[in-house]
């Protein structure tokens, strides 16, 4: 049998999935749901990532059959508590790349576009760039330097981002008792908020196990204000994909010393100068004019 592409499901099942939500949304009446102009960038970018990853994604199971082949530490088997222990590594490595995204201003300049969107839903789960893809592989390469069989951590992998993908919703509330094991939509959806309360909260992808250990669990109080503390002033898809590349370069330019620069690069995103990013918008003209947003039209 030949090899099934299963990536190449992607797009068409994510059209479908966003038409069901918007639909169910406009049933609703929750007109706040989907923002014309925010809805459209993200349908822009998470189609290019896809559209790349069909032409690369190959790329990255020969990394780690090339990890295993050559570096596997442990020989692990496939029975199947084997794949439930898979599956709670994944996550676990999820989590620390996910955190670390936060924390490390080189990586959250390539995360920082699944946050640009001040809307919460599935489109929401679009925002992924191929940089970010690249540096999440590096992380999962510690799959196969355990002793993950590669066929077995492609599956987990698509079975852990399908998931993931559903929890970018507000049309599903609080899970009861639920919540205390898994990431539900109410959990994620704090994890995009721009309150002060809800930043830096929730890393998990499916448990909840890791925010509670590592003390980053936080549950849905007030509703959340998505988006970034500083929201971006432009729609343009190469300014959403390159500010903060922008802004460390700046940052980098006006330290005055060695330590300064490499605080620039591998520091806080917290401690980052605010005002390099009005600068840059300026000087780039991105500060767009605020006027009256679009609205799809709920009929």
């Amino acid at each position: 049998m030949s090899h099934i592409n299963y990536l190449a499901f992607a797009i068409p099942a994510f059209f479908l999935f966003v038409f069901i939500e918007y639909r169910v949304a406009q049933h609703r009446k929750q007109q706040t749901v989907f923002k014309y102009e925010s809805s459209v960038a993200n349908f822009s970018i998470g189609i290019a990532e896809r559209l790349l990853n069909l032409f690369i994604a190959a790329s990255f199971y020969q990394v780690y059959f090339w990890v295993y082949n050559n570096y596997a530490i442990f020989n692990i088997s496939d029975k199947w508590y084997m794949w439930f222990i898979l599956l709670l590594a994944t996550d676990l490595v999820w989590y620390w790349y996910h955190r670390l995204g936060h924390e490390i201003n080189f990586l959250w300049a390539a995360h920082i576009v699944h946050y640009q969107s001040e809307e919460f839903n599935l489109t929401t789960a679009a925002r992924i760039t191929t940089i970010q893809a690249v540096f999440r592989n590096v992380f999962w390469c510690a799959l196969p330097l355990i002793g993950f069989h590669p066929n077995m951590i492609i599956t987990i992998l698509l079975a852990h981002g399908a998931y993931s993908f559903f929890t970018h919703t507000q049309l599903i509330g609080k899970l009861g008792w639920l919540e205390h094991i898994f990431i539900t939509p109410s959990l994620h959806g704090v994890h995009h908020a721009s309150d002060e309360k809800y930043l830096d909260k929730n890393y998990g992808d499916v448990f909840v196990f890791w925010d509670k250990l590592f003390g980053t669990f936080q549950t849905e109080e007030e509703a959340p204000k998505y988006g970034l503390t500083h929201p971006i002033k432009s729609y343009s898809f190469l300014w959403q994909h390159f500010h903060y590349y922008l802004e460390i370069l700046e940052a980098c330019k006006r330290a005055t010393s060695f330590k300064g620069k490499i605080n620039a690069v591998f520091g806080s995103p917290a401690l980052m100068d605010q005002n390099i990013r009005p600068y840059l918008e300026e000087k780039y003209h991105q500060a767009k004019k605020q006027t009256k947003p679009i609205q799809f039209k709920f009929i």
